[in-house]
């Protein structure tokens, strides 16, 4: 991974943390954390992304009408 240039800061620039809640209940910044952690939280991410997502539509089916044809793109 490239290193990043230290850039110029300002009095008013934000920073932040970001960490990731374990099964166990602890928190682990995100820069420590493992790559089976970060693929455990993407395969559970993306499980509850698609149940909440199929549920929207299930109750909204005219939303799901209006998406568009993304089949015509993969080809």
């Amino acid at each position: 991974m490239a290193e990043r240039k230290p850039r110029k800061t300002r009095k008013d620039d934000l920073t932040f943390v970001c960490y990731l809640i374990l099964e166990d209940g602890t928190s682990v910044p995100w820069e420590e954390t493992t790559d089976e952690q970060r693929n455990r939280f993407h395969e559970n991410a993306t499980k509850r992304l698609t149940q909440v997502m199929s549920d929207y539509y299930t109750q909204h089916p005219d939303e799901y009408a209006r998406l568009p044809d993304l089949s015509e793109s993969l080809s």
